[in-house]
């Protein structure tokens, strides 16, 4: 079957999905994805191996039965996220967030050099850049999804609330011209470089990270702000925004580039710990580890 055919077929079915379940309450709808997240992740194991290495990797104290409870709730957590993200009402989900260090996010961009805002793939990091741009000019670095026709239903839904969305593979010069606009520029930091990044720490492991969020920020001398999103144990979300790192001290250099991107990544890491549930735990973060610059 030609990639076309194959994605054509795939968003049929997932527009019917979405219209099926739009007949119904959306507390229905939401018990309903979380209960089918569970089911797909632990009886037809979706990724389930890859987030148990993982898991075993960062955690080898844990007992097996620790690891496979955290793991049955982070699939409860996508499903929460995913009725959040297509079936929800932004409005009401943002009343009911809880948001600590804001003023932070304020302070940065009085700088008038923009912010880039360091996250990771945790929480409902959709609905917490919505946050933001209801209060400032957003934009977002964004990977293109393989399916071309759900990636563009998505990513109308983003710029539906005015984030502008920065393609990733072309991605310097916007970043650039919207950071000299003052905008906020979230950038995920949790994503496997491969043969493109350097060798880090992430987690108490060697990973390959990208570096372009560090020297970005240190040729235009703009904060970096450590961002995240996690749940209560209500299921309501929280977002939190950081202190932002002062970047004009560091110098574009191999070294120092390194130890910024690592000091973000320590930022990040502590919120991973507090709440693995709601960390995106079946992403393969360090397979790319082997091929990454040394320093």
């Amino acid at each position: 079957m030609k990639k076309k055919t194959k994605s054509k077929i795939e968003y049929h079915f997932f527009r019917l999905f979405l219209g099926f379940n739009k007949m119904f309450p959306y507390s229905w709808v939401e018990r309903r994805l979380i209960n089918l997240s569970k089911f797909g992740g632990t009886f037809f194991k979706i990724r389930y191996k890859v987030a148990l290495e993982n898991m075993q990797k960062v955690y080898p104290q844990k007992s097996s039965a620790e690891l496979k409870q955290t793991i049955r709730e982070m699939y409860a957590a996508l499903g929460r996220t995913a009725a959040e993200t297509f079936f929800g009402d932004n409005d009401q989900l943002l009343e009911k967030c809880q948001i600590e260090g804001f003023e932070n996010l304020e302070k940065a961009l009085a700088g008038g050099k923009g912010a880039i805002l360091a996250t990771l793939h945790m929480g409902n990091w959709e609905l917490a850049g919505i946050s933001i741009a209801r209060a400032h000019k957003m934009s977002v670095v964004m990977k293109k999804q393989r399916n071309k026709y759900f990636n563009t239903y998505t990513n109308k839904l983003r710029e539906k609330e005015n984030i502008i969305l920065i393609d990733k593979k072309n991605a310097l010069r916007p970043i650039i011209k919207l950071l000299r606009e003052n905008y906020v520029v979230g950038i995920l930091m949790d994503q496997n470089a491969g043969k493109y990044g350097i060798r880090t720490d992430f987690l108490g492991h060697p990973a390959s990270t990208f570096v372009g969020t560090a020297k970005i920020a240190i040729k235009q001398k703009c904060p970096i702000i450590p961002a995240v999103s996690f749940r209560d144990a209500n299921g309501n979300n929280v977002f939190v925004v950081e202190p932002a790192i002062d970047t004009t001290n560091f110098k574009n250099t191999p070294e120092q580039v390194k130890e910024l991107t690592e000091q973000v990544s320590k930022h990040l890491e502590k919120y991973i710990h507090a709440h693995p549930a709601d960390w995106f735990w079946v992403h393969k973060r360090w397979k790319g580890a082997t091929k990454a610059r040394k320093l």
